[in-house]
């Protein structure tokens, strides 16, 4: 049987027996949070005016951008290869931006996660790790070497 208080408790309601306030000071909990959120979308916006403005390739830029909101269905893009592919550009280099607007975006906090074409963020930082292992590492230093040895024959 469903809960009949909590279909027709208003956010206030909720809010005050949740946290054991008063509904006044559930409201001006709710105001406060409210006006938090609104400054925090327009320093968010500020930033990514900020960032396009200072672009030295606007348009990889703005493709990037809509590809970390998620916008890329509406463009019919399938990948970021096919926008690098368009471009003329590395996939990585597609990559990295997404990956740039997505920092900018949540501000380090981890909130954007409407991406289709990425890992989630909490996997980024084991990706990281095991990008800088130390049998990685040494991997990279044997094809050096051999890099270096084929050059000089």
């Amino acid at each position: 049987m469903p809960d009949m208080a909590e279909q027709i408790d208003s956010e206030d309601e909720i809010l005050a027996d949740k946290f054991g306030v008063s509904i006044k000071t559930a409201r001006q909990i709710i105001q406060h949070s409210n006006g938090v959120a609104s400054r925090n979308q327009a320093e968010t916006l500020a930033r990514v005016i900020g960032f396009l403005l200072c672009a030295k390739d606007s348009r990889i830029s703005i493709r990037t951008l809509a590809l970390a909101l998620g916008f890329d269905a509406m463009n019919g893009y399938h990948s970021q290869s096919e926008v690098a592919k368009e471009e003329g550009v590395t996939r990585a280099l597609i990559s990295h931006y997404v990956v740039g607007w997505r920092d900018l975006l949540d501000g380090g906090a981890g909130h954007v996660e409407c991406l289709k074409f990425r890992k989630k963020q909490s996997t980024r930082e084991t990706f990281k790790k095991s990008a800088t292992s130390p049998f990685l590492a040494a991997k990279a230093k044997a094809r050096a070497a051999i890099s270096q040895n084929t050059k000089t024959k």
